[in-house]
């Protein structure tokens, strides 16, 4: 069960004052894994330029819902969704919708860092090049720049051609980020990004996150209270596959509005 006292949350990085534009919005979603009725009437705005985190015990439906989101549930047969998801003017959960072109506007990384088994270097440009991207300056500025904006330049500058999987879990997940942003994504999606890492790892992702906001929409699934007071300016709490409660997370952990929320974040159950 999840132990957390009041006293010991640190709000320091959630500066969000007045609410931003809002990015993407999700209206009555409703998501089915066959009969099993898995995320029930969600309705979500998720602002621009931000960090929002989902929390939530196990199988509540926060991966379901946020993989929904670059419809990477198209790949279950068993699934299927209703409702509505609203991105630049389009319901991009229409069938019509062109699931490539979505994905490199709204990237995911996943819970287990999942490099290309080839070098560093070709982990940022193979979604280069299956865009189409053929140029060799290009390939590599773009390189460079991404692994700049992880923070892991100086720490592979040396040794690009290396295998990916020889870099540690840390590494190997900011290379994970790094892929994202090749495409120069509006939004990304990360379920669960540091549950697999060490405490000295999972801060620099932390930081990593906190200066990405700046320029991209963030949505992030944590089971880490602490995580997601540290650096999310907005908190959803799903239970039982609907969402019981979305607000600032400042708000959201100190003066929750429902019970099950108080009681979620209190440790009560978990």
């Amino acid at each position: 069960m999840i132990q957390m006292e009041k006293n010991i949350v640190s709000f320091s990085n959630n500066t969000v004052t007045k609410d931003l534009p809002v990015q993407i919005n999700a209206e009555d979603v409703n998501i089915y894994y066959g009969d099993n009725h898995a995320v029930k009437h969600v309705n979500l705005p998720i602002h621009e330029k931000s960090i929002t985190a989902l929390i939530g015990p196990s199988g509540c439906g926060k991966s379901t819902f946020i993989r929904t989101i670059n419809r990477m549930n198209d790949l279950i047969p068993a699934a299927r969704c209703e409702g509505t998801i609203s991105y630049k003017d389009v319901n991009i959960l229409n069938p019509k919708v062109d699931v490539v072109q979505l994905r490199k506007e709204i990237g995911m990384v996943f819970q287990q860092p999942n490099p290309f088994p080839k070098s560093i270097s070709e982990n940022i440009q193979l979604p280069l090049r299956f865009a189409g991207v053929r140029n060799k300056k290009t390939l590599k500025e773009v390189t460079e720049d991404c692994l700049q904006q992880v923070g892991l330049w100086d720490e592979v500058k040396d040794r690009l051609d290396r295998s990916a999987t020889s870099l540690s879990g840390g590494q190997q997940q900011r290379l994970c980020i790094a892929r994202a942003l090749a495409l120069k994504p509006d939004v990304i999606l990360l379920d669960e990004p540091t549950s697999a890492l060490d405490p000295v790892s999972s801060a620099k992702i932390e930081e990593l996150l906190l200066q990405l906001k700046n320029d991209y929409t963030i949505v992030i699934v944590t089971h880490n209270m602490q995580q997601a007071a540290r650096i999310a300016d907005y908190t959803a709490f799903f239970y039982q596959g609907e969402l019981i409660e979305f607000g600032k997370t400042r708000t959201l952990f100190t003066n929750p509005e429902k019970k099950s929320t108080s009681d979620y974040i209190s440790g009560r159950f978990g």
